[in-house]
C-alpha cells in the first residue's frame, strides 16, 4: 500500500522571481479568457471531444537554462520520461474551448526533482489539469493552431504539487469527428520543493462525442 504524506505540502518560496511574475500573468490571462468565453457562450457552436494522449516530460533543459551550465538546447527524446493522459474538451465560445486532462507520468520526482533517493515513494506522478485553449481559426478548419494556459495539481512521488502550464498546440481535423493534436508546454512550478519547472510534450487523438 502506498502512503501519501499530505503533511509535506509547502508553499512556493516568495522570491518575487521572473517565473513567479510570469505565473501570475498567465493565471490572470486564463481568467480573463474564461470570463470572455462565458459571455459569448450562447453563440458558440458546441463541440465535445474525448481523447487519449501520449506524453513526455523534460526537466533537464529548464534546469540547464536556469543554471547557465550548458547550451540552451532541448534534450533528446531518449532523456525524457513518458506517460499518458485522458482528456475532455468542450467549446466555450468561438475560437475558445475548455479542456481537462487526467495524467499519469512515469518520472521519479523524488530522486530527480527533489534529490531524495529513496525506495519509499513510488516513481510516478498523477495530475489533473484544466486549461483554456484559444484557437487561431474556426473549429471546422482543417488545420488549426492554439495557445494554452491553465492550472495543474497533482501527486508527485507521494507529495502534492501545483504548476501553471503555458504552451502552443497544433491540430488536424478529420471530417469534424477525429482530431490529432500536438502540444508543447512550459510548466511553471508553484511548489519548487516538490517538482521542477519542466517542458511537457503531448500527441493526442481526440474523438467528437457531441451531436
Amino acid at each position: 500500500m502506498v502512503v501519501i504524506d499530505i503533511n509535506m505540502w509547502k508553499c512556493p518560496r516568495s522570491t518575487g522571481s521572473r517565473e513567479e511574475r510570469m505565473t501570475l500573468l498567465l493565471s490572470f490571462l486564463a481568467l480573463v479568457t474564461f470570463s470572455f468565453a462565458q459571455k459569448s457562450n450562447s453563440s458558440a457552436n458546441k463541440r465535445r471531444l474525448a481523447g487519449i494522449h501520449f506524453n513526455s516530460i523534460d526537466v533537464n533543459s529548464p534546469q540547464t537554462w536556469k543554471d547557465n551550465t550548458g547550451t540552451k538546447t532541448l534534450v533528446g527524446f531518449k532523456d525524457q520520461d513518458l506517460g499518458f493522459s485522458v482528456s475532455y474538451w468542450q467549446t466555450l465560445a468561438h475560437h475558445v474551448d475548455l479542456s481537462g486532462k487526467a495524467t499519469m507520468m512515469f518520472h521519479n520526482y523524488s530522486a530527480v526533482d527533489r534529490n531524495q533517493y529513496t525506495t519509499k515513494y513510488n516513481q510516478v506522478g498523477f495530475e489533473i489539469e484544466p486549461t483554456v485553449n484559444a484557437y487561431a481559426f474556426n473549429d471546422d478548419s482543417k488545420y488549426n493552431a492554439f495557445v494554452t494556459t491553465g492550472f495543474g495539481l497533482g501527486i508527485y512521488s507521494n507529495k502534492f504539487g501545483a504548476y501553471v502550464p503555458a504552451g502552443l498546440g497544433l491540430s488536424a481535423n478529420l471530417s469534424n469527428n477525429t482530431y490529432f493534436t500536438l502540444q508543447s508546454q512550459y510548466r511553471f512550478t508553484l511548489t519548487n520543493d516538490i517538482m521542477r519547472n519542466n517542458m511537457f510534450y503531448s500527441f493526442g487523438i481526440l474523438q467528437n462525442i457531441g451531436k
